[in-house]
């Protein structure tokens, strides 16, 4: 019965950290809907479905981290029962993710609005030096929007 107790404690662990992250994603859209409204923005649902794209990708990370750490924590468990080796079952590098992209939006939480306007002006400088380029070629300049759409939109 050891092994099963260490195996729901791991799994409740896991939960935590996957909540968390969660809770930090939810804490950033909170900052970002607090800095919009400081600054006069209108609050979208583009906005929204960013932190959507962004929580589908943070869980991808985490659920495939949490995979290695199956095969680490099988491994651990192994050694343990057949070689006497007394290492803890722990998922280390899903918790090692889990920091780390709370640290990505603990930084984003901190970031002054301002920081995130002037990079979309300077991606939307780039875009009117590209049409000014290709002034002549219509072609070049709907590559040049489209390549913008699709950069804006994480394509």
């Amino acid at each position: 019965m050891k092994g099963f107790e260490e195996v729901f404690i791991v799994a409740w662990i896991v939960f935590g950290l996957y909540m968390l992250v969660f809770m930090v994603v939810g804490a950033d859209l909170w900052s970002g809907v607090r800095k919009a409204k400081r600054r006069g923005e209108v609050r979208s649902s583009y906005g929204f479905k960013r932190t959507v794209d962004k929580l589908a990708r943070y869980y991808n990370l985490l659920i495939a981290l949490t995979v290695v750490d199956c095969m680490q924590m099988g491994g651990v468990w192994y050694l343990d029962g057949y070689y006497g080796y007394h290492i803890p079952i722990f998922p280390v590098i899903t918790l090692i993710g889990a920091i780390g992209l709370g640290c990505i939006e603990v930084k984003s939480i901190f970031e002054k609005a301002e920081d995130k306007v002037r990079s979309d002006y300077q991606q939307v400088l780039m875009l009117a030096g590209e049409i000014a380029k290709h002034r002549t070629d219509p072609e070049e300049i709907a590559k040049a929007v489209v390549d913008y759409i699709n950069k804006g939109s994480g394509k």
